[in-house]
């Protein structure tokens, strides 16, 4: 399996994310923004595309060069597979097709969601939980035990429950009350909520979803070393690049 691992744009622990990359089944290729430079053609050499980047977002939103609109496109078509982890849902402030790719979108700043107006997105770390298996038959998630501990941010942000397969839920709170707004964070007040208001979120925090001939899946969980060490969460990774890569 030709894997292309991708980052930047968001800050991470290198080496515990090149352990990761290291335990995986397949080939590594590892590039990152700004310097990534990917195309249909760059695509085309794998079968799967790891993404833990987080570009055009910071300091101030960007719009995605056009050969990366040509590879989002082209996936439906060619079947490239996604494994998409943790920050990377929020990758691509302003590309609305980048969200509803993915299954769920981060905002930054109050904004409009499939036609509705809704809050900034909110954040929190270090948040101990337990990770249940919600469909145990998938391929995504055989073998593993019925659930995850881990301790790892939590995200309280859109997800789109009608278009995909849920994989893993949390029993983290998914509330304002326990969240803190990415305004006021981006203006300087981080670990603030004054003031802001989020509907309670969904639980769900592992999915799969098929954009055409592509198989795309989710993890919301992937913030610390921890998690990136985590045996458990190592075979979901591994599982989720073999069925994003049809090799199971």
């Amino acid at each position: 399996m030709r894997i292309l691992a991708i980052t930047g744009g968001h800050s991470f622990d290198r080496a515990a994310f090149a352990d990761l990359l290291d335990a995986l089944p397949g080939e590594v290729t590892w590039r990152e923004h700004p310097d990534a430079a990917i195309g249909p053609d760059d695509l085309a050499d794998h079968d799967v595309s790891l993404h833990y980047d987080m570009p055009g977002t910071l300091p101030e939103p960007y719009d995605p060069p056009e050969s990366l609109l040509d590879c989002l496109r082209a996936a439906r078509e060619t079947g490239h597979g996604y494994v998409v982890l943790h920050h990377a849902i929020a990758s691509w402030a302003t590309w609305d097709e980048w969200s509803e790719f993915v299954g769920g979108r981060y905002l930054y700043q109050p904004g409009t969601v499939r036609g509705a107006p809704r809050p900034d997105s909110g954040y929190r770390h270090a948040v101990e939980q337990r990770i249940t298996i919600e469909d145990s038959t998938h391929p995504v998630t055989a073998d593993l035990p019925a659930h995850l501990d881990l301790v790892d941010e939590t995200y309280l942000c859109e997800v789109f429950e009608d278009s995909v397969t849920p994989l893993l839920r949390t029993n983290a709170p998914m509330t304002d009350d326990v969240h803190f707004s990415t305004a006021l964070a981006m203006s300087g007040r981080r670990g603030e909520r004054e003031g802001w208001q989020h509907a309670e979120g969904s639980s769900l925090v592992g999915w799969c979803r098929t954009n055409g001939a592509s198989r795309l899946v989710y993890l919301q969980p992937g913030d610390t070393a921890a998690t990136l060490a985590h045996p458990d969460y190592r075979s979901l990774i591994a599982n989720s690049l073999r069925w994003a890569a049809r090799s199971i």
